[in-house]
């Protein structure tokens, strides 16, 4: 049995082993071998300084308690326990002593690993250069030195109770306590023994509650974080109290050596007990209640005041620019004209997983059904000289997708996805049968760019989303390529299996013999285990916290990058709010408390060799000059990072998403605005983007057991899109969140969803973060509102009714938010897709202003009429989806009057195939082209060539009360039966397949 036990411990221990080894070969390949020997240095040290602590603390104590043992036990003979235990064991006290308080050290301090992190905060951390208003220490000290300075003092408090315990017990088997009837009598030295111990707790407490003093700055219990009246007033006094209380008991304690009786161990305890309720938990409470709450108002104000302070600096949102807009329901045709490049770059693509992304899985695999798309980013390319909204996605391999799971193929073979594809997001080609697909600037296997965007020279990708299992590169198995052409991996990623004890330690962490055994691999082939760019910037910097949805680039020599945001994050900055208690958007890649944040880092990782680095892009945070101290060749400064690099990097959608909800709160600043609230905002509701529902989304919680605990109304993600900023006509790469009034009740109904705000942020170089809020308006309208009347329109419904059937369903994008001149327009594309097989096609581009609702085919088509002018844009296109260039201009009175005609017939047919009357149905379609072609002709002679694809109409005015819908299409699709779609035979076309008696639509 003990060799059994032996052989599992050498087992267990050589694969701790092997993962430290390898985790060393991992730093090193990536350049960071001196963050492996630093945390291992830490993380080491602090055991053995810890463990050795509180070994000898206890094995001094045991010793104490054998020199005090009795040698006429008595009646504690008679104990079988205490018999036993002197007969069998107590010869072997010293080496039992020894034993016990190593394997006891061991467990203690096996704990304090974990504090490697505040170790090195507490060691290399400096000044905020701010302090706290209460005690006036700089920020710093609260940041970097309490949390290890509570860890030290909670620890030590935690072995001496422990230490005390098990001297009890040894006392008690030595003889020094026998149990009798009553109190249990105890030898004088025994009692001097606990005595001391208990001295030395009751002076642990002592500064436990010194620390506490200065821990009240990062209260919870008041109506903002931070101390507030209650624990300035009564906690902070009582804890000065009991600071006095415990150091008298500890005098107390020491002078009962000498005493060696109960009575004043007894008097120490219950004064301290009785301190500690009274004036410790009663008086706080009593103030609480009796004078705080019915004057909260009053008497927080000054403590509000520190906590708006601190919040606004925590999470930098002390400098946002605040601006007046307007929010008209009218643009005039210079504002159009002033507006014309940011109506080019509205975004038709949406990047949701349920609708763009399905279309590249289905249309850029190149025949292979083992690549996929993980996701889609948002970034701007410039294309013929004009900055460019793109989606772009990298192509990946999906294991479980495989032709065959063999050994072979999952780990030698197919090691690598191939290239990376570029939608243009403001554009999209019709096929000519009223559908649109993505005009792609780079597609295809092998890469072909066009439109301007780089070549890419190096597409083989072995470093992607969602990469969690290992490759062995550069074996004899010849590698999977896309063009048919199989080859060997020639660069530098991944780890070198130049020996025996290389392989077997990865065979042994990765449990997988074949890595021994195989005869494919060589001492030239590489291991890459660590693949996602996500878990390679979390194991290199496991201090930071990194955004989960990082984004790939393209660079102009063709190489492609990713790029992952880093985040330093506290929940220790005085007096600043927990983010825990806002309303933000899910899926935040921020942890579940903090109140300090900065978006200090960026990630930029080569798809192809793996080669990491770390750009420090604040180097005024304080955190993050901690951790450079403490790692001096991990950080490169963003100077060093290309200009090509630097034009793509985008501000990142966690902190965003953070800042603008605490800012919807905290644009209050006098106390009392912030406590009544009556001014204050919260991210907008939202119905998202994916399958089309008539309810705005809700947010769920759950507890631990998955049990639903609350609803809360979904709140708006931040949107990117390339647009000019009110008051300024150049383009550049926007985030965007709105504000509705703020709303105690948990999912919106009947809340007021009025626009009170909208901020926007930056991401081009020189102004990148910057934040400005646009103020609007009572009775704005919101994107909720949009969605509202969107979803009440009677031809929106209609719509949907038709293609949400027959194995076709309606996907709507996210509802975009666009400032033209001093109006709002929200923009929202329909895509209509199969059920069975996904491939969502652009079929409509639905805009509100005001209260009137457009949907048309295109976006020119949507413009154009919500806008009273004629637009075209590169959206608008048929085939090769791009433009002659904008163009507006006044509306011909004949197309009016062609358009209106159309609009009759087309009600007309709806009514006829409401009443199952096909031919009346079809004959009121044929009637409504014409009409329609004759407003084309019509268009065309008064506008010229501004645009072949354009159709426009004045609309009615539209009353201020109700919503109005036009919709004039150039051709009108049959309502008899829905549509269906069919995947592409390749992958640079796709068709969308028509009922026969459906017209063609554009």
């Amino acid at each position: 049995m003990g060799a059994i036990v032996v052989l599992i411990i050498l087992l267990a221990s050589l694969r701790t082993l092997a993962d430290i080894y390898t985790d060393g070969l991992w730093f090193s390949s990536v350049g960071f071998h001196d963050v492996f020997s630093t945390l291992l240095v830490i993380k080491l040290g602090l055991f053995g300084v810890f463990g050795a602590i509180f070994f000898v603390v206890m094995w001094v104590n045991l010793i104490v308690c054998d020199r005090l043992a009795s040698n006429d036990l008595g009646a504690a003979q008679k104990d079988e326990v205490v018999r036993r235990y002197q007969q069998i064991v107590r010869p072997y006290a010293g080496r039992l002593y020894i034993g016990l308080a190593l394997v006891m050290a061991l467990i203690a301090a096996s704990g304090t690993i974990g504090e490697w992190q505040n170790w090195i905060l507490f060691r290399h951390g400096g000044d905020f250069g701010v302090k706290d208003p209460q005690f006036h220490k700089d920020v710093g000290f609260y940041v970097f030195k309490l949390p290890f300075m509570n860890f030290v003092v909670d620890w030590t408090l935690a072995i001496l109770i422990v230490t005390l315990i098990v001297t009890i017990i040894f006392h008690y088997l030595n003889g020094g306590i026998q149990p009798q009837r009553g109190i249990p009598r105890v030898r004088p030295p025994v009692k001097a023994h606990l005595s001391v111990l208990l001295a030395l707790i009751a002076l642990t407490k002592a500064a436990g509650y010194v620390l506490q003093r200065w821990g009240l700055v990062n209260a919870h219990d008041g109506y903002v974080d931070g101390a507030g009246y209650t624990d300035v007033h009564a906690r902070l006094p009582a804890q000065s109290l009991l600071i006095v209380v415990s150091i008298f008991a500890a005098a107390i304690l020491l002078f009962n050596i000498r005493r060696q009786g109960w009575t004043l161990p007894v008097l120490a305890v219950g004064i301290w007990a009785f301190v500690a309720l009274v004036v410790g938990v009663i008086y706080p409470a009593l103030l609480q209640t009796l004078k705080v709450t019915p004057a909260q108002a009053s008497l927080e104000a000054p403590y509000i005041q520190r906590n708006i302070d601190a919040t606004r600096d925590a999470y930098n949102v002390s400098h946002v620019e605040v601006k007046a807009f307007a929010a008209t329901n009218s643009v005039s045709t210079a504002q159009v004209d002033e507006s014309q490049a940011t109506l080019n770059n509205i975004r038709l693509w949406d990047p949701d997983n349920s609708i763009t992304l399905q279309t590249f899985d289905q249309q850029q695999r190149g025949g292979r059904s083992y690549y996929t798309f993980p996701s889609l980013g948002v970034d701007r390319y410039t294309i013929d000289g004009q900055v460019t909204p793109v989606l772009i996605g990298v192509r990946e391999v999906s294991p479980s997708n495989l032709p065959s799971q063999s050994w072979v193929n999952l780990h030698l073979q197919f090691t690598h996805g191939e290239g990376a594809v570029v939608a243009l997001a403001n554009q999209s080609q019709s096929n000519g049968q009223s559908s649109g697909n993505p005009v792609y600037g780079i597609k295809d296997i092998p890469p072909i760019s066009s439109k301007g965007l780089p070549k890419i020279t190096q597409p083989n990708i072995y470093f992607a989303l969602g990469d969690s299992g290992y490759v062995v590169a550069n074996t004899k198995q010849l590698e999977n390529s896309a063009t048919d052409v199989e080859s060997h991996y020639s660069s530098t990623g991944g780890v070198q299996i130049s020996s025996l004890l290389t392989r077997a330690a990865f065979a042994l962490r990765l449990g997988d013999f074949n890595l021994l055994i195989s005869d494919q691999i060589t001492n030239k082939s590489r291991m890459m285990f660590v693949r996602d760019p996500v878990k390679i910037a979390e194991k290199a910097a496991p201090f930071l916290t990194f955004n989960q949805d990082p984004y790939a680039v393209v660079t102009k020599n063709g190489d492609i990058y990713w790029i992952v945001d880093g985040y330093t994050t506290t929940n220790n900055y005085p007096y600043s709010q927990n983010a825990d208690t806002q309303d933000v958007a899910a899926g935040s890649s921020l942890p579940g408390s903090y109140n300090y944040v900065r978006n200090s880092v960026k990630v930029v990782i080569n798809a192809y060799t793996g080669k990491t680095t770390f750009y420090n892009v604040d180097p005024n945070d304080p955190i993050l000059r901690a951790y450079q101290a403490a790692f001096p060749h991990m950080f490169t400064p963003l100077s060093k990072m290309s200009a090509d690099l630097q034009a793509h990097l985008r501000y990142p959608p966690d902190i965003f998403s953070i800042q603008s909800a605490i800012y919807g709160r905290y644009h209050l600043t006098s106390p009392s605005q912030f406590y009544a609230e009556s001014s204050a905002w919260q991210l907008s509701p939202t119905a998202g983007a994916g399958t089309q529902s008539q309810a705005l989304q809700v947010q769920v919680t759950l507890n631990q057991e998955n049990q639903v605990i609350a609803q809360s109304a979904a709140r708006m993600a931040p949107l990117y899109q390339v647009s000019a900023l009110p008051g300024s006509s150049t383009q550049t790469f926007t985030v965007t969140d709105a504000y509705v009034p703020a709303s105690q009740s948990s999912v919106s109904g009947s809340n007021n969803l009025n626009l009170s705000a909208f901020m926007i942020g930056t991401s081009d170089p020189g102004d990148y973060g910057k934040l400005t809020v646009y103020r609007t308006p009572q009775g704005t309208p919101g994107p909720a509102n949009a969605d509202q009347y969107i979803q009440a329109d009677h031809t929106v419904s209609s719509d949907i009714t038709l293609y949400d059937q027959h194995g076709s369903e309606v996907l709507l994008g996210n509802t975009l938010m666009v400032p033209v001149g001093n109006s709002i327009i929200y923009l929202r594309p329909f895509y209509v897709a199969s059920s069975s097989n996904p491939l969502p096609q652009l079929t409509d581009v639905i805009g509100v202003l005001g209260q009137k609702v457009v949907v048309e085919p295109s976006l020119s088509q949507t413009l154009s009429i919500l806008l009273n002018t004629v637009i075209a844009t590169p959206g608008a296109s048929s085939g090769g989806g791009s433009s002659t260039g904008p163009a507006t201009g006044t509306v011909p009175t004949q197309v009016q009057q062609d358009l209106t005609a159309a609009q009759s017939y087309y009600q007309q047919a709806l009514v006829a195939l409401k009443a199952g009357d096909l031919g009346t149905y079809q004959s009121d379609i044929v009637a409504m082209n014409g009409e329609i072609q004759s407003a084309q002709a019509a268009l065309k002679a008064a506008a010229g060539a501004a645009s072949t694809t354009t159709t426009t109409t004045t609309p009615a005015k539209t009353p201020t009360t109700t919503t109005t819908t036009t919709k004039s299409k150039t051709s009108q699709p049959s309502k008899a039966k829905s549509p269906t779609t069919t995947e592409p035979k390749d992958s640079t076309t796709s068709t969308t397949l028509a009922t026969a008696a459906a017209p063609t639509r554009r």
